[in-house]
């Protein structure tokens, strides 16, 4: 059975109240801040930090990610083959 993938887009405001419900936080610049009030790194880009204008929370992980396409498609598979992995 194939799971669904939904892309959910929220306003601004959700999207602080959403990342403060999980500990996370948005400073005055709007970039995200981690649980001690730190900037969050980028993966894709480590030399940026993860802004709320292109960030995006992958349902399983509640870790905000970069919600570019390339970001995405990674944890997809980085998903798919640990499912796999796990079947073996």
């Amino acid at each position: 059975m194939e799971a669904n993938i939904h892309f959910e887009e929220l306003g601004k405001g959700e999207q602080i109240l959403l990342l403060q419900a999980f500990d996370y936080d948005v400073d005055n610049e709007g970039y995200i801040l981690n649980q001690i009030g730190k900037r969050i790194i980028s993966e894709e880009n480590p030399s940026e930090h993860l802004h709320i204008s292109t960030a995006a929370l992958i349902p399983g992980s509640l870790k905000p990610v970069d919600g570019t396409p390339t970001s995405i498609a990674k944890l997809i598979r980085k998903k798919v083959e640990n499912k796999d992995d796990s079947r073996s």
